[in-house]
């Protein structure tokens, strides 16, 4: 079982490839995580995720997408995404993210008039592609190509990735040239950064005691501006992902000796072990003594 590395503001830590050739394609099994379920977390790359076995449920900012085997999903640069299993089933995929900088330079006239106008549209921020469009078949077949030279590793093959990018653009730019909006609607970018600006909150003060009047104050918003934002990007209260998190923290906590139960949960802001345990047995299916001992086994 595994986590994904974030920091306050969501933003995932794992490297998406190297200065010298950033691109990557991970190979995931949705049962990998705790519970069936990566965390919320943003990057600044580019990301298709392709299902080559069963199906889950994907949150790109306020949308949410079942993806199904042989479909394929456009995350773009710098949106909120998580995923889950759906009634316990297996879902294994590959998430391949790349920085549009390895397209072209954004001096280079291809990035202005081909790049930055999708990376930028404000109503493009994610896209499921189906096999039984004609269009959208041939996206799914160059991102099936570029997957098999990533495997293969052959001479030149960074170069037929490269390549490959470019073709695979061209045809989204065929897809999305209709939909294309430059310039992001300013009151979605405003609530998407108090979203960012809510979670850091709630990351540094997870322990505390919260209100939804404290965080609103701190970032300056109305108490319900704050509630109606989080839960539109979010599809969870600011409360149940304060929970939630909360027993994340105690995740790490648990694999030590060191702590009793209830030195974890006051540790992590429950104030009684018997809530804690209630929630853990809720958000984990098992009690936090139970998960220490699978720990150990």
């Amino acid at each position: 079982m595994r986590d994904l590395l974030i920091d306050k503001n969501k933003q995932e830590l794992k490297q998406h490839g190297n200065i010298q050739f950033p691109f990557r394609i991970g190979y995931e099994d949705i049962w990998q995580y705790y519970n069936g379920k990566f965390a919320c977390h943003w990057h600044k790359e580019i990301e298709f995720t392709y299902v080559y076995q069963g199906r889950m449920k994907y949150h790109v900012n306020d949308k949410i997408y079942e993806l199904k085997k042989g479909q394929c999903l456009f995350v773009n640069a710098n949106t909120f995404h998580r995923g889950e299993h759906i009634n316990k089933e297996e879902c294994k995929y590959f998430a391949m993210t790349f920085n549009a900088h390895f397209l072209a330079n954004e001096e280079e006239l291809i990035y202005k008039k081909y790049i930055l106008p999708i990376i930028y549209s404000k109503n493009l921020a994610s896209f499921i592609f189906l096999p039984e469009n004609k269009l959208e078949k041939k996206i799914i077949k160059q991102i099936k190509y570029i997957d098999k030279c990533y495997q293969k590793k052959s001479l030149f093959y960074e170069m037929e990735i490269k390549e490959h990018l470019l073709k695979l653009w061209q045809i989204l730019w065929e897809i999305f040239e209709s939909e294309i909006e430059i310039g992001m609607d300013k009151n979605y970018y405003k609530q998407l950064v108090k979203v960012k600006q809510i979670i850091e909150f709630i990351h540094i003060h997870y322990a505390e005691k919260i209100t939804l009047k404290l965080i609103a104050n701190n970032i300056h918003i109305s108490i319900s501006d704050c509630s109606h934002s989080f839960k539109k990007f979010m599809k969870e209260s600011v409360f149940e992902y304060i929970l939630y998190y909360r027993i994340q923290q105690s995740l790490y906590l648990l694999q030590s000796d060191d702590y009793s139960i209830m030195q974890i949960a006051l540790k992590v802001g429950f104030n009684s072990s018997s809530y804690y345990s209630k929630l853990f047995k809720k958000y984990m299916k098992m009690t936090p003594r139970e998960y220490k001992k699978l720990l150990n086994y």
